[in-house]
């Protein structure tokens, strides 16, 4: 239990420095984490809490979303690690469609594959807004997103 509330505060922490910090990309990402943190809950509470070994259908759809908005920035902010946290969530929906296939034999890698990227999603989030915050300092402001 102290290791869920590690990472909650953790999580909590690093989204309010990106808020707080960041420029556009980091507050958009950040917006999505705590959006589908707050979907999964809902989720849960409409639905309960399902058996790890079968697949839920609100964490799929959940999980697409979060991947297609993730996606959607990492291809137009002008910064690399975005592209790390969408490949992350791809992680995530990898192990959706690994769990479709046969799920007697992947019930720990499920649970590798969906919940460990989040914790790269964070730490990707984390740096990205401590480089940013360097970054500006250095050189001053510049351009959130890619020049098209």
């Amino acid at each position: 239990m102290l290791l869920i509330w590690t990472y909650r505060l953790v999580f909590a922490a690093v989204v309010l420095f990106a808020l707080r910090k960041g420029e556009e990309p980091e507050r958009l990402v950040a917006s999505i984490l705590i959006t589908a943190t707050l979907l999964d809950m809902s989720n849960h509470a409409l639905l309960g809490n399902p058996e790890f070994f079968s697949l839920n259908p609100g964490h799929l759809v959940i999980d697409i979303w979060t991947l297609i908005a993730l996606m959607w920035i990492s291809l137009r902010a002008n910064r690399g690690w975005p592209m790390l946290v969408a490949s992350a969530q791809l992680i995530v929906i990898v192990a959706h469609i690994a769990k479709l296939t046969d799920l007697s034999l992947v019930r720990y890698g499920y649970f590798a594959m969906t919940q460990v990227p989040v914790s790269i999603q964070i730490a990707a989030l984390l740096a990205g807004t401590i480089a940013h915050t360097r970054r500006t300092l250095r050189v001053g402001r510049y351009h959130a997103w890619r020049l098209t």
